[in-house]
């Protein structure tokens, strides 16, 4: 094909064609800048990106979607199965008592090209951090749910907290491809992922949410109903005697086992008899008689020594326990002592 154009059209047609590469090139590095990121995150994104979990309005109730990420346990069987597949390790990691992490799973790990996407480049495992908490905090970002990427050979290369779908491959992808293009890269990403969760570490431990009126003890924050031992062992320590009463009375009728030991969390929100998820700002929200209508929040009874131990410890401590408070502290020092325990507890 022969061009007719002049010399001052073709010279215009390439300072055009120049000045469009420029701008393409400029906005491709503000988003791989952004990815970058995002990527190395140590913490909560920003509400415009996640979507804003937990700070929208939230609606009363919610149906929840099944999962369709298939989830191996984080282990060394994992890792060799990343290295011999030549992928990187998806690591889920969070409590059970987590409500973004159930989000996170109803939404994101719920997402039909996600969890493909997933299946076809990622080996994708999940860990519970109150059963592992050597993994929270080798690898926690601090938030929950923690989702990070992890070389075959164990370590970190990003880390990143409550990823919405339209964020997870954009994220993943950018690491991967980095990696494809130059393999080296990933003694970059492992030295700065290592630099942000030390960042983490060196944090101090936020101070649990407010206190529920109706039967004592504390939320875990403003938006996670959830309560954990360890936050109602701050409040009994705390030497503010109104509130350690109210929180012993809460774990004495909702957490304290038969025999001794105290639950580990109990959920900030209740599945109704119809399937919907009745969400802590509601159920919450009601007295007593209220709340027992719609249900009971789901109780994780599973033993953990540290926090069972730190429990025992301040009631025995509290001028606020009562001597049926105090009895069942000794038992569960007991129960430690004599019995072999469960897989559960030992960490």
């Amino acid at each position: 094909m022969i061009d007719d154009r002049t010399d001052a059209e073709k010279a215009r047609s390439k300072r055009v064609h120049a000045m469009v590469m420029i701008i393409l090139g400029a906005i491709m590095s503000l988003c791989a800048l952004a990815a970058g990121l995002i990527a190395m995150s140590p913490g909560v994104f920003p509400s415009w990106m996640t979507g804003g979990w937990g700070r929208r309005e939230t609606p009363a109730y919610r149906i929840s979607s099944k999962t369709l990420v298939v989830f191996a346990d984080f282990n060394s069987n994992a890792l060799s199965r990343a290295r011999v597949q030549h992928k990187l390790v998806l690591l889920h990691l969070a409590p059970f008592w987590s409500r973004e992490a159930r989000l996170m799973e109803e939404t994101t790990y719920a997402d039909s090209k996600t969890a493909a996407w997933i299946a076809a480049h990622l080996v994708a495992t999940r860990a519970d951090v109150d059963e592992r908490p050597d993994l929270a905090s080798l690898y926690g970002v601090g938030a929950w749910p923690t989702t990070v990427l992890i070389h075959p050979d164990g370590r970190a290369l990003a880390g990143a907290a409550r990823l919405t779908p339209r964020l997870l491959m954009p994220w993943a992808g950018l690491i991967l491809e980095t990696l494809k293009a130059d393999a080296s890269k990933a003694d970059g990403f492992a030295a700065d992922a290592r630099r942000r969760v030390e960042a983490v570490r060196r944090r101090p431990e936020p101070a649990p949410g407010p206190d529920d009126a109706v039967w004592g003890g504390v939320y875990r924050s403003p938006s996670e109903y959830a309560k954990t031992l360890a936050d109602q062992t701050f409040v009994v320590l705390s030497g503010d005697v109104l509130r350690a009463k109210a929180a012993l009375r809460f774990v004495e009728h909702f957490m304290s086992l038969p025999g001794g030991g105290y639950a580990s969390s109990v959920s900030g929100e209740v599945r109704l008899a119809d399937g919907r998820i009745e969400e802590g700002a509601s159920y919450f929200a009601k007295d007593d008689a209220g709340r027992r209508a719609s249900g009971l929040p789901v109780v994780d009874r599973r033993l953990f020594l540290g926090p069972n131990a730190d429990m025992a410890r301040a009631v025995l401590l509290s001028k606020a326990a009562t001597s049926a408070q105090k009895a069942h502290a000794r038992r569960t020092l007991d129960l430690f002592r004599k019995q072999p325990l469960p897989e559960t507890v030992k960490r």
